[in-house]
């Protein structure tokens, strides 16, 4: 797994036995999770498992990293829910995430709590206005370059078994991805795609049995997002924690 994955699950946030602070983590790794899951995994060489089903599975994760390769950048809607396996409760909060080739990203957290999570490409930044804080990782820029939700690299297959799940409502299939090696981040990951190849919703989960969704609506693209939404000055009298 990526350093920068390695490290926001090592992280010493303060109070780490809150609900709070755990989800805090949980919503950094979550957010660098879903990039980096379905963008750029490293390879592992191993055979796919066969069949009808499970070829029409990969040619749906094909489908998706085309479509992403050809989008400049993307806008939408989410609603994120992260429960905890250990605590058993959930928290639900919504926003806007931003997307820009090559390797930028904006997802800005706006219910119940004001958070943002920015990257130019080089650069993580975690902010919570309440907290008076942000924390600040360098990225890999070979890898962010490359492993970008719109980079059109690909790869998921390379790492990922890919099979078919009865889907939870019209208009998508469902795919289930379990990586061919153990990781503690991911033990599987559930892709809801609807035929154009377009994400409407990834569900995350973990070996500790903590769950995280994100759901998608009123996704628009090539719609010339501002490179200036992807940079980020920290706010005079807050507090920089380095990775």
């Amino acid at each position: 797994m990526l350093p920068v994955v390695e490290w926001v699950s090592k992280r010493n946030f303060p109070q780490p036995n809150s609900l709070r602070y755990d989800h805090e983590r949980e919503t950094m790794r979550a957010a660098l999770l879903l990039t980096l899951l379905t963008l750029h995994p490293p390879a592992v060489s191993a055979p796919p498992a066969a069949g009808p089903d499970a070829d029409l599975a990969r040619s749906l994760v094909r489908r998706v990293e085309e479509r992403h390769g050809r989008i400049a950048d993307l806008v939408a809607r989410f609603t994120q829910s992260y429960r905890s396996g250990m605590l058993g409760r959930e928290v639900v909060e919504r926003g806007v995430v931003s997307i820009k080739r090559p390797g930028r990203m904006r997802w800005e957290y706006k219910d119940p709590e004001s958070k943002l999570f920015v990257t130019d490409g080089r650069t993580f930044y975690f902010y919570v206005p309440a907290d008076k804080q942000v924390v600040v990782s360098e990225q890999d820029a070979e890898r962010s370059l490359a492993g970008r939700l719109l980079s059109g690299r690909g790869g998921l297959l390379e790492e990922f078994d890919a099979s078919l799940e009865e889907p939870l409502e019209e208009g998508v299939l469902r795919v289930k991805l379990v990586p061919r090696r153990e990781q503690p981040e991911v033990e599987r990951a559930f892709l809801d795609v609807e035929p154009s190849g377009r994400i409407r919703t990834i569900l995350l989960e973990d070996i500790q049995g903590n769950r995280t969704r994100f759901r998608f609506e009123g996704v628009r693209e090539n719609t010339g997002v501002a490179d200036k939404l992807f940079r980020f000055d920290v706010p005079a009298g807050v507090e920089v924690i380095r990775g």
